[in-house]
């Protein structure tokens, strides 16, 4: 009974000795601690990277970011170039694409060129929302509502406005950049 005794004080000591190193190893400053988040801030998450895999395994050419709303993961697939966006919680929010002018529904094509016809095509680009998520994805700076739609830049002098398309064509007016 003593041997038991004997046993669980020591074990009890070693215990105390190891909480007590591990507080002392840990005492960093405010500032130091403060470091360290925005460092891990910076990174993409590890969980995001794992959850990007399974949602693309054959993609190559991966690059990732974190910005303010979401963690990014631009890579390729097959032939096309592609931007997966990912919530805090590491859910695949949606996809984007690179498109051509071409590629729109041939409703939008018309009435972009009869309502903008002043205005030169620039950027354009699919967003594939990933419906499953409840989250809206934010585009020049703007929450929009989770369906897939195409985003078209247009350009006439200095000003440059968004349009959005939706899938059968619908075309609105969705934003001025400066």
């Amino acid at each position: 009974m003593k041997k038991i005794f004997l046993a669980a004080g020591v074990l009890i000591m070693s215990a105390n000795i190891t909480f007590a190193h591990t507080i002392e190893g840990n005492k960093k400053t405010k500032a130091e601690r403060k470091e360290i988040r925005k460092e891990n801030n910076d990174e993409v998450s590890s969980f995001t990277k794992t959850q990007f895999y399974e949602d693309f395994p054959a993609a190559t050419d991966i690059r990732y970011q974190r910005t303010s709303h979401f963690d990014e993961v631009s890579f390729v697939s097959g032939n096309d170039s592609l931007t997966a966006y990912y919530d805090i919680h590491s859910t695949l929010v949606g996809t984007t694409q690179n498109k051509s002018f071409a590629d729109l529904p041939e409703s939008a094509q018309r009435n972009i060129e009869k309502r903008y016809s002043d205005y030169q095509v620039g950027r354009v680009f699919k967003y594939d929302d990933n419906e499953n998520n409840e989250i809206d994805l934010t585009m020049f700076d703007m929450a929009f509502d989770g369906a897939d739609n195409y985003f078209v830049e247009l350009k006439k002098n200095s000003e440059t406005i968004v349009v959005k398309v939706d899938m059968v064509g619908n075309v609105s007016f969705y934003k001025t950049i400066m």
